[in-house]
């Protein structure tokens, strides 16, 4: 047990490294390329490379009907809506700002995957999902709330990402047990499929001026936050369920202080420590043990 909560932790970790950085990729990113053109380009990228590493391995897309429909509406909530949300909220909005508008995943993955999938709540994993929080505001600071209001509907689009990312790790839950490689291959084909027509439709990509910096950030979002980061988040929630996977959201922020301090010569406050603490406990505390009812079940019948 301890040392498959350590595994997880750690992917928990890479994938907060990985998507924190994607916010940093995105805001240069949208300064050359319309929210939705990099929102498919990102995907394209991940699919390609997800399916390409998919026959290398000699492995097949499902063909079950109903798989693909769960596909394309994790598609559709995993990665079309929210990322073309945040493109277009992040041309405007501050980060810290945006940083906490993500980091009510949590608390909605919590509530919705217990009503709809088998997640179980209990005071330990609201207590998790709470502290967790506490962290995330105790390092951007509270003052940031007062930024409310500037931009409503782009701050309201930040926060509608965060549901709808809450809703795809519960459809997650859904899908037969399959290898993670053919699972996100298929997610990743149906955002292309969706996110190809309505790019043409809304930017006409192929207007667009690209410059060298453009395509290596649609490239980088596609093969590290969206392809590797796809994989693993498929292995974190067979593993611990949707709500534990939602708490990387909490670490994005403090990753974002560490790019500063590794990169930038930036000083780590003491308020960046504390919140760090906070962080990892609530992660501790609401991965302890199993997240689904299925595995709950499966350790209750294991032999001492």
């Amino acid at each position: 047990m301890a040392n498959s909560l350590m595994r997880d932790v750690g992917l928990l970790f890479v994938l907060a490294v990985m998507w924190s950085s994607s916010f940093t990729a995105i805001k240069v990113g949208v300064e050359t390329l319309p929210p939705t053109t990099l929102a498919m380009l990102r995907v394209v990228v991940g699919a390609v490379i997800l399916y390409a590493w998919l026959k290398i391995k000699g492995h097949r897309l499902p063909t079950d009907t109903r798989v693909w429909r769960t596909f394309f509406l994790i598609g559709l909530f995993g990665n079309a809506i929210p990322f073309v949300l945040i493109n277009w909220g992040e041309q405007k909005i501050e980060s810290g700002l945006a940083a906490i508008l993500i980091a009510t995943m949590p608390l909605v993955t919590l509530l919705l995957g217990r009503i709809f999938s088998d997640e179980i709540l209990n005071t330990r994993r609201l207590l998790g999902v709470l502290c967790g929080f506490g962290g995330v505001v105790f390092l951007i600071g509270p003052e940031e709330l007062l930024g409310l209001g500037g931009d409503v509907l782009r701050q309201l689009a930040v926060a509608v990402a965060a549901v709808c990312y809450a809703i795809a790790a519960i459809l997650f839950r859904k899908l037969p047990h399959a290898k993670p490689l053919e699972q996100g291959s298929g997610v990743l084909i149906a955002s292309a499929i969706l996110l190809i027509p309505a790019a043409f439709i809304a930017d006409q990509p192929w207007a667009i001026d690209y410059t060298v910096e453009s395509v290596a950030i649609f490239v980088y979002l596609g093969a590290f936050p969206t392809a590797l980061a796809t994989l693993l988040l498929v292995v974190v929630i067979a593993s611990r369920g949707a709500t534990f996977l939602s708490l990387n959201n909490y670490m994005i922020p403090i990753m974002g202080v560490l790019w500063g301090y590794l990169f930038l010569g930036e000083v780590i406050s003491q308020e960046a420590t504390i919140s760090l603490v906070l962080i990892v406990l609530g992660i501790v505390i609401a991965g302890v043990g199993p997240g689904t009812l299925e595995n709950a079940n499966r350790s209750a019948i294991k032999p001492d």
